[in-house]
């Protein structure tokens, strides 16, 4: 071979190694984004307009005394954001400091804790509600909230209620871990609420989920529940607070009484027990801003209608 040929095919050869750097580096690159959205369960963007849009409460239950102002804090994570988090598990995750800030500030201004199940007595009027109630909600059931939440809720006196997704504990997804049974059973054991969060978190609003579908995951939760901590919860937490008419007919036939949805605000309707609204907590928030919203100081703070009936 003449030394101009070899010449040819040696460039031709650094042609096609470079292109293959470029080709593995353009595969990983586009592929890396993919897996950082998998690192929450909420990465996915499903959200739908009216998700968090306030419910009207209707005149007569605020004159019948059925509409109840009390705060349902929404959490998810509670300590150290993992390294390679993406917004969307920034926004989920309240750094152990700001949840015993909060708890502390609450504490201080005379709140109690109640459980969902206590709100479902008071609406058959077995349980008194304390002067200022507040529900803790911790959806997914990660092992952060367990470790670094639990903990502060015992140190001020205050207890919370956690949805369990049933299948998920002991496993891990991205960087969210999910409890093992035991250390729910333990949390359990000393005082706070296990509820449903379905069997798998699916978004019960798709219709790809036919009636009996949504009859199965719900019943199964339940039985989850039932099988691992022998206690039977009547109250789901929605995946992404999603819901639908079939998906309330199916939960109420499963035996649920209660559902906790991500509609902003803090008035609980005693007369619709399948649609209770919440108060989210972002990761970013600060305590002043937190105050803000529990004290109504702020637009996007719910407005207690005129004559709402306050716990005694």
């Amino acid at each position: 071979m003449s030394r101009g040929n070899k010449i040819y095919f040696l460039g031709i050869a650094m042609l096609l190694a470079v292109a293959s750097i470029f080709g593995a580096a353009y595969f990983y690159y586009s592929k890396k984004p993919a897996a950082a959205k998998a690192n929450s369960l909420d990465a996915v963007n499903i959200s739908k307009s009216g998700d968090f849009q306030p419910l009207a409460v209707p005149p007569e239950a605020v004159q019948k005394g059925r509409a109840i102002a009390l705060p349902i804090l929404m959490y998810h994570h509670v300590g150290s954001l993992p390294a390679g988090a993406d917004k969307i598990q920034a926004d989920l995750t309240v750094r152990s400091v700001s949840f015993e800030a909060q708890a502390k500030w609450l504490k201080e201004n005379g709140y109690q804790s109640v459980s969902l199940n206590d709100i479902y007595l008071a609406s058959l009027g077995k349980f008194v509600l304390p002067k200022k109630p507040v529900v803790f909600t911790f959806d997914d059931g990660y092992e952060d909230v367990f470790q670094n939440a639990v903990p502060i809720l015992k140190k001020y006196g205050f207890s919370g209620s956690f949805g369990i997704i049933t299948k998920k504990p002991g496993t891990s997804a991205g960087l969210n871990f999910y409890a093992p049974w035991g250390d729910i059973a333990a949390a359990y054991m000393n005082g706070e609420e296990v509820v449903s969060h379905t069997q798998t978190h699916f978004d019960g609003s798709n219709p790809k989920y036919t009636a009996g579908y949504i009859y199965g995951e719900l019943s199964g939760s339940m039985a989850d529940i039932k099988n691992r901590l022998d206690i039977t919860t009547n109250i789901l937490i929605y995946p992404y607070g999603h819901y639908t008419p079939t998906y309330i007919v199916e939960a109420k036939k499963a035996g649920y009484v209660m559902g906790i949805t991500v509609h902003e605000g803090d008035i609980v309707n005693l007369d619709d027990l399948m649609r209770i609204p919440r108060v989210r907590v972002h990761g970013a928030e600060t305590l002043r801003r937190f105050e803000d919203v529990l004290l109504h100081r702020t637009e996007s703070s719910t407005t207690t209608p005129a004559k709402l009936t306050r716990p005694r």
